[in-house]
């Protein structure tokens, strides 16, 4: 499937928000969210890089940062190879989107960290 930059972020989102609804906890929303998009994440640098950082994002909106999924957000954001997306998207896509990157590895050092599976 061929995903539009803002289209996917949307689709992460909402799927994170459904899974809410259901009454899952945010770490598990989170992560049902992240699971249904691996295949997804699977087709090329573009769809992983902003999977990530709409996981990323998520994250960023929870009180408290479960220990290993800051342990994996991390990991992936350093290997994202932000270079290899020029030419697939728009400048201004970019920019946006390294923005994003800068601003979520900023701030979640400020997250408090659980061990605690919520």
């Amino acid at each position: 499937m061929y995903w539009e930059y803002e289209e996917l972020f949307e689709a992460i989102n909402e799927l994170y928000q459904d899974a809410l609804q259901m009454n899952m906890s945010s770490t598990k929303a989170l992560s049902r969210a992240l699971s249904e998009f691996e295949t997804t994440m699977n087709l090329g640098v573009f769809e992983k890089s902003i999977i990530i950082i709409a996981y990323g994002e998520i994250l960023l909106t929870h009180s408290e940062v479960f220990h290993k999924s800051k342990e994996f957000l991390l990991k992936e954001m350093y290997d994202l190879n932000m270079q290899q997306l020029e030419g697939k998207l728009t400048l201004e896509q970019f920019n946006d989107l390294n923005a994003r990157k800068n601003l979520i590895l900023e701030k979640i050092e400020q997250k408090p960290i659980t061990y605690i599976l919520d």
